[in-house]
């Protein structure tokens, strides 16, 4: 029977040991918050952890795109009361001390995901879900109170949450966690169905077979929509096997990376977008490149190799045989529950074992026209060599709307080349501006974000990652178009230029 704790779902591991290891996690991440909120997630975190800092025991906590944890190892009176704190100040954040915690976010710096993962997400999702990874969004120093606390009741509930304990369950434990709803069962103190905030889906970018995009970062990566849920889990297995490939080539034989690694985020359609990177010392960015590129379509053509297979399925096996499968298995249909996520099929050992290289390359293979492959900007080539098309990281393309236009300045036409053709066009239904790209479309009920920054520029920023300056040093009548985006857009989605941010540039 299913055991929870102050309607927390508890999954027991009970290895003979005294002391115990304790994760909480909850089913919420960086892809859950809006534009103008990115960065609430870690703020509440680092706001919790806080108030327990001074426990004698190890403790951290992690925001990811999809998860946020909290977790814990000690004596199980310790880590009892790490459990409480957590809880009690996730139900009441101390919210006092965000100005002082911003500075602190601002020094760490930190990824929810490595950003070459952050910006392929951004591609396919532009500026919402798993693509908010790549933004700044309002900085540590534009997070409100009034957001926290919103953010931690919507979400930070008893029934969002799954604790994962080994070794002795704290006695006398308590989760003082907001419920959604009263239970109809005292005994079980089971949260009623259907309950829980529902997470946001949204389409991905569509292109016309496989693309690769550039940017500054050294080193190459590729994101692969793969199956999900299978019983041989050949997703997994390929995903594995292309990256040892990549290290193989880039780290191992070349000398060229140090960091080869991957990210994953389930989607709501049984598919999971799995982005595969290596970092490139400098000066080999193209070799890196070349490794990511040449390994994915020669795997997809052909298939590893008996070897690569046989150290991947040890590798399954292994990992199977050290975890408790029963509850590893429990946990997983959990996560897909929280996640409203369709549940896949359960493992089968026989099936895994069964696998061919050939099954991996056709899973591959069926990939390759919708993966998104990246490179440093002056290693693109590579990607394109080998039947990839370089796209924008925005969509552009068709033709300026018929609307209320506005220019640059003569001067800068005049002096600026670019400036001649630039021209930014208002219409009933969207904002669209040409620049030296192309066209870039936002409509007004698919505007995010807009950001003011410390120039007085508006940044109007697009569901689909479009991101369009607007003001009137930029276009002759700019203050005009200013007006009318103070007018058409929702005044909770405009947020200032981060300090932080304005200090770094």
């Amino acid at each position: 029977m299913p055991q929870y704790l102050d309607g927390v779902r508890l999954l027991h591991h009970q290895e003979p040991q005294s002391t115990t290891d304790a994760t909480l996690t909850f089913a919420v991440g960086a892809r859950d918050e809006t534009l103008p909120t990115v960065g609430v997630a870690h703020a509440l975190e680092h706001l919790v952890m806080n108030t327990i800092r001074r426990l004698p025991i190890r403790i951290d906590a992690t925001v990811s795109t999809t998860t946020t944890t909290f977790e814990a190892s000690g004596t199980p009176e310790r880590v009892g009361e790490f459990l409480t704190g957590i809880c009690a100040a996730l139900s009441a954040p101390p919210v006092e001390r965000l100005e002082v915690e911003a500075g602190v976010l601002a020094a760490e710096d930190g990824w929810v995901t490595h950003p070459m993962a952050a910006l392929l997400y951004y591609v396919r999702y532009g500026a919402r879900g798993a693509g908010l990874d790549w933004l700044d969004g309002p900085g540590p120093d534009g997070i409100t109170a009034e957001q926290v606390n919103a953010f931690a009741q919507k979400w930070f509930t008893a029934d969002n949450a799954v604790l994962q304990v080994t070794g002795p369950v704290p006695a006398d434990l308590k989760l003082p966690l907001p419920a959604r709803a009263e239970s109809a069962s005292a005994e079980a103190a089971r949260p009623q169905a259907g309950t829980r905030p529902r997470h946001g889906h949204y389409p991905a970018r569509q292109f016309p077979g496989p693309s690769v995009v550039g940017y500054g970062i050294p080193g190459a990566a590729v994101l692969l929509s793969l199956p999900d849920g299978d019983p041989a889990r050949i997703a997994s297995l390929a995903t594995d096997v292309l990256q040892q490939r990549i290290e193989e080539s880039a780290r191992h034989g070349g000398g060229h990376s140090y960091v080869v690694d991957c990210d994953s985020v389930h989607q709501p359609d049984g598919t999971t977008d799995w982005v595969l990177y290596a970092e490139a010392r400098e000066g080999t960015e193209e070799a890196v490149a070349l490794a990511v590129v040449e390994a994915l379509t020669d795997l997809a053509a052909n298939g590893p190799s008996e070897d690569e297979l046989r150290l991947a399925l040890d590798r399954f096996e292994e990992q199977t045989a050290t975890s408790d499968a029963d509850l590893a298995a429990e946990f997983a249909v959990l996560r897909r529950e929280l996640f409203d996520e369709p549940v896949g099929e359960p493992l089968d050992p026989e099936r895994v074992r069964a696998v061919r290289p050939e099954d991996l390359a056709a899973v591959l293979r069926a990939a390759l026209p919708t993966a998104i492959g990246y490179a440093e900007e002056d290693a693109v080539e590579q990607w394109t060599k080998h039947g990839f098309t370089e796209v924008s990281l925005c969509p552009v393309g068709g033709e300026l709307p018929a609307g209320e236009e506005f220019r640059p300045p003569r001067v800068a036409r005049l002096f600026v080349r670019e400036a001649r053709e630039q021209k930014l066009v208002l219409t009933p239904d969207e904002l669209a501006v040409r620049d030296e790209d192309g066209v870039h479309h936002v409509p007004w009920d698919e505007v995010v974000g807009v950001m003011r920054a410390g120039d007085g520029t508006s940044v109007v920023f697009g569901a689909n990652g479009c991101v369009l300056p607007v003001s009137g040093d930029l276009y002759r009548g700019g203050k005009k178009a200013v007006a009318e985006l103070e007018r058409r857009v929702d005044r909770s989605l405009w947020f200032k230029e981060s300090r932080f941010k304005a200090e770094e540039d």
